[in-house]
């Protein structure tokens, strides 16, 4: 994607003026020109403006800073703050977007983020952050449901983009129950698992159980990832859908259920391959580890 200089400016938080002179006086980023003769940057350009920004606030010249490659500013970047610290911003512009009504502006910081972090640091130290802060907006009524789908919509974009990264081995498989109707849950534990060269398939919300045992069958999964976080429906329907598949896949297929329903539901069923991962924290650990 092509952005003007406006764009640009709210998508790194550096003035018109400061970009149009880190461009002219040092060459830090080279824009194309539309037919008209203004700028064009491309989302590298937007990255690397990102990481100058980073820089500077350490207290590095930007003199220096342009003549440093990409890997070696991410270099500095790592030895500023914990990542949380670090990305808090960039959360903050898309939430701050999505209340606006700025659709383009969250889809182009978290398009820009999506080149410039790392997946890990993408999925628990941006997204989940503005996932939940959306859902408390939300409940408190600061935030439509058309912004939240919209954010759903951003979230897939971002996912597939993350998520053709090179991986390997037999699929893990991601879903949730017809019962269960968010997305966001799977969408970022797929981003995790791709993040550390497993091979993810997420087949998307409200799948039934006999579905997702032939797709186990036929795609040799070596795991499943259920997500399972609606209040309204009752344990019970959810034990049964878990043990239906329980019964139908292979028995070295684990089953993973995230979100707090799927606590409750490992806790009933005691199965030595169900397992409980409640947070994208803890599945992020059982994926490193398996």
């Amino acid at each position: 994607m092509k952005y003007h200089i406006a764009a640009v400016s709210r998508m790194t938080n550096l003035s018109v003026d400061v970009i149009r002179s880190w461009e002219r006086r040092y060459g830090l980023v080279a824009p194309e020109r539309d037919e008209a003769g203004l700028r064009l940057y491309s989302d590298d350009d937007v990255a690397r403006l990102s990481l100058a920004r980073a820089a500077t606030q350490m207290g590095h010249p930007i003199r220096r800073v342009a003549t440093m490659s990409n890997g070696e500013l991410e270099s500095l970047a790592d030895e500023r703050e914990p990542a949380g610290e670090r990305y808090g911003d960039v959360a903050e512009r898309v939430i701050a977007a999505l209340e606006n009504h700025e659709a383009q502006v969250a889809e182009q910081v978290l398009a820009s983020a999506a080149l410039l972090v790392p997946a890990r640091s993408l999925v628990l130290d941006i997204l989940a952050p503005v996932l939940r802060a959306v859902g408390e907006r939300w409940e408190s009524g600061r935030i439509a449901v058309w912004q939240e789908h919209l954010l759903s919509t951003i979230v897939r974009n971002t996912a597939g983009a993350v998520s053709r990264s090179a991986q390997t081995g037999d699929p893990i498989l991601f879903a949730t129950p017809p019962f269960e109707l968010h997305e966001f849950g799977i969408a970022l534990a797929a981003m995790l698992a791709a993040s550390h060269g497993r091979r993810a398939i997420n087949l998307g919300t409200a799948v039934p159980a006999g579905e997702l045992v032939q797709a186990a069958k036929r795609l040799s999964a070596r795991a499943i990832v259920i997500g399972m976080t609606k209040k309204t429906i009752s344990a019970a329907s959810a034990i049964e859908y878990v043990e239906a598949i329980d019964r139908g896949v292979p028995a070295e297929t684990t089953i993973l259920l995230g979100g707090t329903l799927g606590s409750q539901v490992a806790e009933h069923l005691r199965s030595g391959r169900v397992r409980a991962t409640p947070t994208l924290e803890a599945f992020d650990a059982a994926v490193k580890n398996a």
